[in-house]
């Protein structure tokens, strides 16, 4: 299913959504209509490893009772989204978007902070802002977007990392695609970012974010990105 239409949406529910459908229990059955529907890396892409121990990491920390699955779409929209039961999404879009390794944490630890607080687990709101993303339904709740900005900032200090990066890639967000009542709120209810610092991105990291560069080349511009010059 072509995703060019979902960046309208990004901001809201597709990057940093909440839960999906409608409880804990059908991470699997949306697991396999984004398997049948979408374009995702192979298990063993050198880009998907690295998010995917990246991810693996941070959930540890955190405390998860189950393991995490980094999934990748091969996508140029920034879109990133947690499915429940260890189940996470994330584009190349977004991968190419962020301006660091630390704001690609930052964005993985405020997914898997959305399944440690639980919320897959209870009904959605009716008032929630509901979004069809096809093989996945979005509930967009502004109060639990800022309780797992908060928790994902904690999770980055645990993991020695900065924890700033969590308002960073909001403002990212916020310069490259425009700014939005909800996302200023968010970002209004964390520490102020501090500037990024590059050089902090692990060789790994450097080496595959560059090869997915080269990938996208014609394709996507890095002026799209919030990295620094």
């Amino acid at each position: 299913m072509p995703l060019h239409w979902l960046l309208g949406l990004a901001l809201f529910g597709g990057l940093f959504g909440g839960g999906a459908d409608q409880g804990c229990a059908t991470a699997e059955r949306t697991m396999q209509r984004i398997e049948r529907d979408w374009p995702l890396r192979a298990s063993g892409d050198p880009l998907r490893r690295h998010v995917q121990a990246l991810g693996a990491r941070l959930g540890a920390i955190a405390g998860l009772d189950t393991a995490v699955h980094i999934h990748l779409v091969r996508n140029l929209e920034p879109l990133a989204f947690a499915l429940g039961g260890g189940q996470f999404l994330v584009s190349d879009g977004l991968i190419a978007l962020v301006g660091d390794e630390a704001q690609l944490a930052a964005v993985l630890a405020h997914e898997i902070s959305h399944q440690r607080l639980g919320h897959f687990c209870s009904a959605p709101d009716s008032a929630d802002q509901r979004i069809d993303l096809g093989a996945v339904v979005q509930h967009f709740d502004l109060q639990r977007e800022i309780a797992a900005d908060r928790a994902a900032e904690t999770l980055l200090a645990r993991a020695g990392l900065d924890p700033g990066a969590m308002a960073g890639v909001l403002v990212c967000l916020q310069q490259g695609h425009g700014a939005s009542a909800q996302l200023s709120a968010r970002i209004g209810a964390l520490a102020p970012a501090p500037p990024p610092h590059p050089e902090h991105d692990s060789p790994a990291f450097t080496r595959v974010r560059a090869q997915l560069v080269d990938e996208l080349d014609g394709l996507w511009s890095e002026s799209g990105s919030c990295r620094p010059r």
